[in-house]
């Protein structure tokens, strides 16, 4: 719900409103949704249009941790829960969610630098990483904002945001955006990070005002989540504002309204806005003014003298929803995703979003089935219910009315109430039931941590919309084998000359095999030169079958945790590197599946090879005969732009339906979002 434009007015005039500050021997309280962000579009020297290079983002965010530990830092990361108080925010959801699709489908080499996409498992990766520091963590019930500030408060310690809500509470706030985490600095006791904090007596000075009452009606008429700024564009009309062409239109209305409001109580400032405003939409501002204010005010009390107290609060909040305490707990933990939490009260499934290829069915109807069976667990219902879900179909974001009934499961899934009587064997036993109908094969023969990311893929072969074949496979294990097995032993590897080196060293060493394959796949972990500049050599197919992988790997993961099946799981970082990945695809697309694997593994008498042998013969083994039903096309060459013939239907008129699932469903079934023409009927 932040103050648009107030962030960057502030960092604008850093020299007056903020001090210089070196951050160390102290606690900092972290919104852990803006830093997660913050921290992905930072890192350097990944590739977001192949869906996600998680080992990369967890090593660089294992550097930021490494320096706060240097620094003496102590990092609390509260996180914004899943449930929208009176749906106030429904709006803002949508248009970010429309936002979110044109991004998904339009990203690609070249213009990933400037689209904000962010990988579907990235949050699963980030918590992985934040837990092996023992970073204490907590999942809000709804929005984090009010939490953070009391936790602050009660700790007296600085919030570390980039929110501008945080600017007009009663905190210290230490912009994230300001903060060098390249490095720690000297001082008399250590080291620290330079930064900068905000204080809210320099700001008052600042701006000439005595306190800070009027900000959050200054929020309200620019415009944030609870109103509309359109409400109050005759306003602006009325005052004065600065002509300077330094500042933005933004940075002008806000000008002109600290000088406006100056010397105003809220009640005097609210009686001068309603003269402004036409008598019929008297009571429909007012009321706008109110909720936004009640909002601000509700957020900005309260004190909080420790993580526990805040734990405690979440947790006995959704016990009074009825929920069982062991669940419960895992949520503030946020072992379990805050959707899943609207799924279980609202019977409403956000959009989520993930690179795709804008022909082809939404990736997450491939595992339909599992969201359903999350969402029959939480209800704890025995007669079927609807699930109102947000969806992508082709470019648009559209409702769509999934119907849900027990009859459709092969297995009896119990309730939520049931879970926690259940043992441990049995949860794991009902997990893998679910995942593969029964089915199960050899998949128990594998480590551990790998049960659930191969049931995951047998899962997504039968059931993708996009014909998996032999080749995504291969290319999937062997990005696997490559993260688990020889990046831990070799480290990054950033130089093909470095890596020659070793190479010449270990000829006589057990590590030969590992530096070999490191060698033999160095190409593969860079995104291609000539793809950067021809986007026609990007395979969006490619990306999009490899993103149902990942939906359905997400829901079966989601599923494991509301289970809470003691089942562990490697993180997304051991074994999903997308431009990896993707690059190996492409290969085994050329050539034959077993030579090119010796290849790569340097002989069949590698333990590399024998791995990818058994991996992948489990797999196969469960897996339709189809997924061989195809021909290597030789090596990649690279594709050359032809003019399109006229008169022919463009790209667009050409694509393919959505999936049979997609189109087989009813028109009531599907609303199209922000259509203004869907209560035309036809005759």
């Amino acid at each position: 719900m932040g103050i648009k434009g107030l962030s960057s007015y502030i960092q604008a005039r850093s020299e007056k409103c903020l001090e210089n500050f070196k951050l160390h021997n102290s606690d900092i309280v972290i919104d852990g949704s803006n830093l997660l962000h913050f921290l992905y579009l930072a890192c350097p020297k990944q590739n977001a249009c192949f869906g996600g290079d998680y080992n990369i983002f967890c090593d660089y965010v294992r550097e930021i941790f490494r320096l706060l530990k240097k620094c003496n830092i102590k990092a609390i990361v509260i996180f914004d829960g899943g449930m929208d108080v009176g749906d106030r925010k429904q709006k803002t959801r949508l248009l970010r969610a429309k936002q979110k699709i044109v991004a998904s489908i339009k990203v690609k080499p070249s213009n990933q630098h400037r689209m904000s996409v962010l990988p579907l498992l990235l949050k699963i990766a980030f918590l992985t990483v934040l837990k092996e520091f023992n970073v204490e963590i907590v999942q809000c019930q709804y929005e984090a904002d009010g939490d953070l500030a009391s936790l602050a408060r009660g700790l007296k310690c600085p919030i570390v945001s980039n929110d501008s809500d945080f600017y007009v509470m009663d905190v210290v706030v230490i912009p994230l955006s300001l903060m060098e985490l390249t490095g720690a600095v000297k001082c008399n006791d250590g080291f620290a990070i330079q930064c900068k904090i905000f204080y809210m007596t320099n700001f008052l000075r600042f701006i000439g005002h005595e306190d800070a009452s009027i900000f959050p009606l200054m929020g309200t008429l620019l415009g944030n989540d609870y109103a509309d700024k359109k409400l109050f564009e005759n306003i602006f009309s009325q005052i004065h504002l600065p002509k300077s062409k330094s500042m933005n239109d933004q940075h002008r209305k806000l000008q002109g309204l600290l000088e406006w409001l100056k010397g105003q109580t809220v009640e005097e400032a609210i009686d001068r806005i309603l003269m402004f405003v036409k008598k019929i939409y008297h009571i429909e501002v007012e009321v706008a003014i109110r909720t936004s204010l009640n909002a601000y005010k509700d957020e900005n009390n309260g004190h909080m003298n420790s993580v526990i107290d805040l734990r405690e609060k979440v947790v006995t909040s959704l016990m009074k929803e009825g929920l069982p305490e062991w669940f419960c707990s895992l949520y503030a933990d946020a072992d379990i995703p805050p959707w899943v939490l609207e799924v279980m009260l609202s019977h409403k499934m956000p959009y989520q979003s993930q690179v795709e290829a804008v022909g082809s069915s939404n990736s997450f109807c491939c595992c339909s089935d599992l969201l359903k069976a999350i969402a029959l667990i939480c209800w704890d219902s025995q007669i079927d219910c609807q699930l109102r879900t947000l969806w992508r179909k082709n470019s648009e974001l559209v409702f769509k009315n999934l119907t849900i009934s027990r009859l459709d499961f092969l297995v009896t899934l119990p309730g939520l109430s049931s879970v926690g009587a259940m043992k441990l064997q049995e949860r794991q036993q009902l997990l893998f039931d679910i995942i593969l109908d029964k089915n199960i094969g050899r998949v128990l023969e594998l480590p551990t941590k790998w049960q659930l990311v191969f049931a995951t893929v047998i899962h997504w072969i039968r059931h993708s919309h996009c014909r998996v074949r032999s080749y995504h496979v291969d290319g999937l294990v062997v990005g696997l084998i490559y993260l688990s097995m020889v990046e831990p032993r070799i480290g990054r590897v950033r130089s093909l000359k470095r890596l020659e080196n070793n190479a010449n060293k270990a000829k006589d060493d057990s590590m030969v095999d590992y530096v070999n394959m490191a060698k033999n796949t160095f190409k593969l972990q860079e995104i291609a030169e000539r793809m950067l500049s021809h986007d026609i050599n990007f395979d969006r197919d490619i990306v999009h079958v490899l993103a149902e992988f990942q939906a359905t790997f997400y829901f079966a993961q989601t599923l494991n945790r509301v289970l809470d099946s003691g089942l562990p799981c490697a993180s997304p970082s051991e074994f999903y590197w997308g431009t990896f990945i993707n690059n190996a695809v492409c290969l085994f697309k050329g050539y034959d599946r077993l030579s090119l694997a010796e290849k790569l593994f340097s002989g069949t008498t590698s333990v590399l090879f024998k791995t990818f042998q058994q991996y992948t013969e489990i797999v196969y083994e469960l897996a339709p005969s189809n997924l061989m039903n195809w021909v290597p096309h030789g090596p990649n060459k690279p594709i050359k732009r032809t003019k399109k013939p006229k008169g022919k239907p463009t790209t667009v008129e050409q694509m393919s339906s959505s999936s049979e699932e997609e189109s087989t469903m009813n028109d009531s079934d599907v609303e199209l979002v922000g259509n203004r023409f869907k209560l035309l009927t036809f005759t």
